[in-house]
């Protein structure tokens, strides 16, 4: 038989097994086989997971569906050669108050900034205005998928998803100190309880997982297992069978009360830091200093970290690349103007290539890298795959100008 008369299924399964760089020769070959690759996009998923497997994680999180995973597969092979690329560096948002929590974490492909009139939010793939802000000065996280929308407030966080049926709940209240969104579940805590919400259940309802014997500094979920780290050092897991274990990481006991922030994927793959403490643990490195020179912001993206001075640099501090017993090697991306430096760190991977975002006190700046400045695209439209979470922010903006609803779930 010739090989262009098998069948599209025998195709993919063949292609399943190469990795990255080979199937992207083999998109080369012909229309036929590039339309085949390119529109099987779980082909790139599976290659991501086994070449880049919590960076693909993060960048897909970060972009949502802006990005087809054959584009972050790409991106991320090109952040080993980032260094030889120019840098677009723009100013792009001025906000009149001094504050360090000026931009919230990017999801979805959003990015929301809290201004004088509350949240604005802009799409990362154009960095163009999302014309709906939310009038809540307090919000303090914004996150979304294909389910649901969630907004984290002082007093706890705000709920909407899809209205898919009418007969479902589409709105829920909840008191919380913080949440993560995953699929078709949320879970969040409130002091030191930790519970579950699913959003498929026609009754928006919380259920108790567990009662923690220690205050609670981050969550998070990761491959069906939920991860809470605590003040005291301590990471708590709770198993898809709701199996509770703990174990301490792995530090200097005297050191621990000087871990001021956490960034997390799992419980093997962290960082703790404060001002000059730095410990990085992963599936294959474990660093720790002592005398880290000072972080005035991180983004932790698996295989690498960037990190914000107070001399204005941001800085590529790749695992790989640190050796036993001596100082830490940075690379410098980029040194900020006028004596500001960075109090907040995002990135977003576009088709094109990673946008970082850098938050100083009275401004946003975008540190742009085009590594294939080709897949430019000219939107001028709303993305259709956005529109259900364009739908549900106008529905939170219109509960929030009625007033934060109580703390009984609401229909």
């Amino acid at each position: 038989m010739d090989i262009e008369n098998l069948p599209l299924e025998t195709f993919i399964e063949i292609f399943s097994n190469f990795d990255g760089f080979t199937l992207g020769k083999c998109r080369r070959v012909c229309k036929r086989w590039k339309d085949i690759i390119d529109s099987v996009d779980h082909l790139w998923e599976s290659i991501c997971s086994k070449e880049f497997k919590y960076p693909s994680l993060i960048a897909k999180k970060k972009c949502g569906n802006d990005c087809k995973w054959y584009h972050i597969y790409k991106n991320l092979t090109m952040w080993s050669k980032v260094t030889d690329f120019e840098m677009n560096f723009r100013e792009f948002y001025k906000f009149t108050l001094h504050d360090k929590t000026h931009a919230l974490s990017i999801d979805y492909g959003v990015l929301p900034l809290k201004d004088t009139r509350g949240i604005v939010l802009y799409d990362t793939s154009t960095m163009k205005h999302i014309p709906v802000a939310v009038p809540e000065k307090s919000c303090l996280k914004i996150a979304n998928n294909d389910h649901a929308t969630v907004m984290l407030l002082k007093s706890g966080i705000l709920l909407q998803r899809n209205e898919e049926n009418l007969t479902h709940m589409t709105e829920a209240f909840f008191k919380a100190d913080n949440f993560v969104l995953h699929g078709k579940e949320l879970y969040f805590f409130n002091n030191r309880d930790v519970f579950m919400c699913d959003l498929m259940m026609g009754n928006l309802e919380s259920k108790l997982m567990l009662h923690c014997n220690y205050d609670i500094k981050e969550i998070q979920f990761n491959d069906g297992i939920v991860y809470i780290f605590t003040d005291c050092g301590k990471i708590v897991t709770i198993s898809k069978d709701r199996t509770v274990t703990e174990k301490l990481i792995r530090i200097p006991p005297e050191w621990i009360k000087q871990i001021k922030h956490i960034c997390a994927l799992n419980d093997k793959n962290f960082v703790c830091y404060s001002r000059n403490l730095f410990k990085i643990e992963t599936d294959r490195y474990q660093h720790l200093y002592l005398e880290f020179p000072p972080i005035t912001a991180l983004f932790f993206y698996g295989d690498f970290v960037l990190i914000g001075s107070k001399s204005g640099e941001i800085l590529l501090y790749r695992l790989s690349s640190q050796k036993r017993a001596t100082r830490p090697i940075f690379e410098t991306l980029a040194t900020l103007p006028d004596g500001k430096f960075a109090v907040q760190l995002d990135v977003c991977e576009r088709k094109t290539g990673p946008v970082i975002v850098v938050a100083t006190f009275f401004e946003i700046i975008l540190l742009e890298i085009n590594f294939f400045p080709h897949e430019k695209e000219n939107k001028t439209t709303f993305p259709n795959n956005k529109l259900f979470m364009y739908k549900r922010l106008l529905r939170l903006r219109d509960r929030l100008r009625l007033g934060v609803p109580s703390i009984k779930s609401i229909a």
